[in-house]
């Protein structure tokens, strides 16, 4: 026994277990109203179970939202959990789109399932679900949680895509995107595990600490963040690893499209701004130039593809992979300016993108969805609302100012011009002006006059589109107070280093 090594004794008070819940407090919120939903599910009469769920998660959602902007304003939290997540600005930034993103999820679904005939309390849990892992994702600051967060919103997502189970697409697209998926969190497992052995640590600021510039000539290092560019490239659609994503967008529920296509790319930008800029900082030229040619692929690939599409959900997914490449322009920019940037445009794409996706979820009947270019022939005449809003998504997406899309580009490029990755700029410039043809082939449709429409009535999901358009236009004409809390982010990122 004398010769057995005495093992550390962890202490582990109550106090600061209370200190630490409060680092997570929107992240626990939503994970207690899930519980709840799950039991609200199996106890309540039928009838009930699916409204219920929906007014639960979006009271959590709205909770959340509020906690996590109160706690901002306070000026933000600290390393939880020896060190494993972190309740700081880049964090409560994270936590305040994705409670948006799920309230506009919670409204939308509500009204698909119930003109499809679907149950819908296991859409909100699976929702829940999903917010819980992105939220964690983007407090993750060690490479175990970084992992768990993502494995728990990805096997949420599988679930959501197959969710109209009498429909073979979108078996189709539940069994792609697990497929692939599962081949990305291979490789991510695998950097990760490389990286653990070069440096003895899962912990991104002693990472970043025990890894110098000439951490190259290790080959476990180097090894190691070649998986991780692929890994993640997997994640946000970035080309050439992007094939899953119109597949999936279209075979998806239009609901399920709409989350993905704003929470897959905030959960993934934030992973990959946590693992890059905060523990491979010093090897922010290698990854850099890796990243910077994804990029550059993503633009050209993602804007010439999306013109050849007559499917709305293929074209918008095209442009997910376009708008990818957008976002990591402000990535490989680094610094305050070009992480800020990229929360910027991901904040504003929220409103941009999901209000596209809602419009055509406002199409949806008994008898399906009506997601093609036809579809929306006569849709000024059958609601000048949705008409109007699409207007404004479709520029904004393009970068007409004074719209939010345009301002995002240039705080997204404006760094990329001064840290030198001018050519990337170019490019990003030259596919936006490609794009703008086929986001007005849209508004082409939308404005042209039909025969006799039946016209849509005002409901709840439309208030919501009308509110993102009117977000969208604000945010161009008077940007500076999101920018600023990008701007915190960002030095809360640069600070955890």
């Amino acid at each position: 026994m004398s010769n057995l090594t005495t093992l550390p004794v962890i202490s582990y008070s109550w106090s600061q277990a209370a200190g630490d819940l409060t680092q997570i407090a929107p992240i626990a919120i939503v994970t207690v109203a899930l519980l709840v939903a799950i039991v609200a599910d199996l106890m309540l009469p039928l009838k009930a179970r699916g409204p219920a769920v929906a007014v639960l998660s979006a009271v959590a959602l709205a909770a959340a939202l509020v906690v996590a902007w109160v706690e901002m304003a306070r000026g933000g939290g600290h390393l939880a959990y020896h060190g494993y997540v972190s309740g700081d600005d880049f964090a409560l930034f994270f936590e305040i789109l994705l409670a948006l993103l799920g309230l506009f999820t919670v409204v939308m679904g509500h009204s698909y399932v119930r003109r499809r005939g679907l149950l819908e309390s296991e859409f909100h849990v699976l929702t829940l679900a999903a917010i819980v892992g992105m939220m964690a994702l983007a407090s993750a600051t060690s490479l175990i949680t970084v992992f768990v967060a993502l494995e728990t919103f990805s096997l949420a997502l599988y679930v959501m895509s197959g969710y109209l189970r009498r429909e073979t697409r979108s078996q189709e697209a539940a069994i792609k995107y697990l497929v692939v998926g599962g081949f990305a969190s291979a490789f991510v497992l695998y950097g990760m595990a490389l990286i653990y052995g070069a440096t003895g640590t899962t912990v991104l600021s002693t990472i970043a600490a025990r890894l110098s510039a000439n951490a190259l000539h290790n080959p476990l290092v180097v090894l190691g963040m070649l998986l991780l560019v692929v890994g993640f490239a997997f994640k946000i659609s970035g080309v050439p690893f992007h094939q899953w994503t119109p597949d999936v967008y279209q075979g998806a529920p239009l609901p399920v499209t709409a989350f993905m296509s704003v929470g897959t790319k905030a959960a993934g930008f934030a992973m990959v701004m946590r693992v890059f800029n905060g523990g491979l900082v010093h090897l922010s030229s290698e990854w850099g130039l890796a990243l910077a040619l994804v990029a550059a692929a993503s633009m050209i690939v993602g804007n010439v593809a999306a013109i050849a599409q007559s499917s709305v959900k293929r074209l918008l997914a095209y442009s997910t992979v376009a708008q990818a490449g957008y976002v990591l322009v402000g990535v490989v920019a680094g610094g305050p300016s070009g992480v800020g940037g990229a929360l910027f445009y991901l904040f504003a794409y929220l409103f941009m993108n999901f209000g596209a996706f809602a419009i055509l979820g406002e199409l949806t009947g008994p008898d399906g969805e009506h997601d093609q270019l036809i579809d929306l022939d006569g849709l000024g005449s059958r609601s000048p609302l949705l008409a109007i809003a699409m207007s404004i998504f479709m520029l904004a997406l393009a970068g007409f100012p004074p719209l939010v899309g345009f301002i995002g580009k240039f705080f997204l490029f404006s760094p990329g011009v001064k840290e030198g990755w001018t050519w990337l700029v170019v490019i990003g410039v030259l596919t936006s002006v490609v794009s703008v043809f086929y986001y007005l082939k849209v508004l082409i449709h939308v404005w042209t006059p039909v025969g006799e429409v039946r016209v849509l009535r005002i409901t709840p999901p439309q208030i919501a589109i009308g509110a993102a358009a009117l977000v969208a236009l604000a945010l161009g004409i008077y940007p500076s107070v999101l920018y600023y809390i990008g701007l915190l982010g960002a030095n809360a990122l640069s600070a955890s280093r």
